[in-house]
């Protein structure tokens, strides 16, 4: 009698069995929980991944628009003047046409014979508003390579309308200095000058008036040497 009431449980201890409706209601249950749950991390996971996305698109952004040709003032090579010109009334800058690699040292003195100098303008006329620029060039007419010393030293700018003496470079010339160049045979070296139309007397005392309109004579010196005269106008 006893073994067959424990026979009679559904679990053979004692329990009742769910129903098979139970049993399929408790699986559905979970397989929605589990769903719920793979859609939450899925969508967490789309977030996330957007707004690393987002940092990251911000940063190569970041990194084209720095390494971008033009927006950076160091990247953007300095343009170069070919012969640079000094402050008025004080210096002059040279500039060479000789062969790169020669120096002072592996060549001689030129003969002074063999040193031309040359005047020159940048306009035969000048406006009112126009700054002469003026130049003095050397060359070598010999048939070698040899040494010229064209520092501010030696080179002097000279302008005359007449007789008066109205301009000369080393009037109010603050400082000089040597500066020896190699001259290749037929080669030269310029140097610039702008002038701003001012008068100058030896020992940089003030001038009064301003130079007139007018032909004016430019005679450039290099130490003993000087220039044929040439003549400009201001207008």
């Amino acid at each position: 009698m006893a073994s067959r009431e424990q026979g009679t449980g559904p679990t053979g201890g004692g329990g009742r069995r769910p129903s098979a409706v139970v049993y399929r209601r408790r699986r559905l249950a979970v397989a929605v929980l589990g769903l719920l749950v793979l859609v939450a991390l899925a969508v967490g996971g789309a977030a996330m991944a957007g707004l690393f996305g987002g940092q990251d698109g911000a940063g190569d952004s970041s990194a084209a628009a720095s390494t971008a040709p033009g927006l950076s003032a160091s990247r953007t090579p300095p343009s170069a003047s070919a012969a640079p010109s000094a402050t008025p009334s004080s210096t002059a800058t040279a500039t060479s046409t000789a062969a790169p690699g020669a120096s002072p040292s592996s060549s001689g003195r030129c003969d002074p014979a063999a040193v031309v100098v040359v005047a020159a303008t940048d306009e035969r006329t000048y406006s009112p508003d126009e700054t002469p620029v003026l130049s003095l060039i050397i060359r070598n007419s010999g048939t070698a390579p040899c040494t010229v010393n064209v520092g501010t030293s030696q080179m002097e700018f000279v302008l005359t309308r007449g007789a008066d003496r109205v301009f000369s470079s080393v009037d109010c010339q603050e400082s000089s200095e040597d500066l020896d160049r190699v001259i290749e045979p037929k080669g030269e070296e310029r140097a610039t000058f702008e002038w701003a139309r001012n008068r100058t007397v030896p020992g940089c005392t003030v001038v009064d008036g301003e130079p007139e309109t007018g032909e004016y004579t430019l005679t450039a010196r290099l130490g003993a040497r000087s220039s044929a005269p040439v003549t400009f106008t201001l207008q």
